[in-house]
């Protein structure tokens, strides 16, 4: 029985583009984007962050040394928040639909700075999530098995009970090693897909 619906947020709810981010760094600090871009790294001190491990003040200090960028705090933050496009109005909609039949809640790899940003900016959107668990305040990240387990085990719900969706393939294979029901999101059609093939509500 499929007691509620988890989603990723970023490439599932809110289109992402990480190229704004390198383009309005790259307009702040004077270097070439494709500098910044190359420069960039996912690495040890990114996932820090998303575990709430370093504030965004030391993670801002980190990156601008590591790249070569002089800018200030609050356009380093400027920066990184336009990675956040806008909402995926197809998947909204579902939600608006879905949220009337089952609990929806959603799980995310994010940071204070993202987390601050879309809570001001995407109310309405978000707002039919029930709770939005964001890894900087749990301390764990998506695919580590602990990221998930906290959730189920917080709302009292059997993992195989839950439906978890994702944009990256490896979030989704750690769910489903665990027994979640899983589905990789390359397009709002793959959501509305599986919700018609389950016949979820009336």
């Amino acid at each position: 029985m499929i007691e509620l619906l988890l989603f990723d947020l970023g490439g599932v709810v809110i289109d992402i583009d990480f190229e704004r981010i390198f383009k309005k760094w790259s307009v702040y600090s004077g270097l070439p984007m494709p500098e910044i871009k190359a420069a960039f790294r996912a690495d040890v001190a990114f996932e820090r962050y998303e575990r709430g491990q370093i504030d965004s003040t030391e993670y801002c200090r980190y990156l601008c040394e590591s790249i070569g960028m002089k800018m200030s705090f609050d356009q380093f933050s400027e920066g990184w928040n336009d990675i956040m496009v806008a909402p995926i109005v197809p998947t909204v909609n579902l939600l608006k639909h879905l949220s009337a039949q089952i609990p929806l809640y959603a799980l995310s790899n994010a940071n204070p700075l993202h987390k601050a940003y879309w809570e001001n900016t995407y109310v309405d959107e978000l707002g039919y999530f029930r709770r939005i668990f964001v890894s900087s305040d749990t301390g764990h990240r998506k695919p580590e098995p602990d990221a998930y387990l906290q959730v189920a085990d917080e709302l009292d719900v059997d993992l195989q009970n839950i439906v978890f969706f994702d944009d990256l393939a490896g979030n989704v294979e750690g769910a489903r090693s665990l027994g979640m029901q899983a589905v990789q999101v390359k397009s709002p059609a793959d959501i509305e897909n599986f919700i018609a093939s389950i016949h979820l509500g009336n």
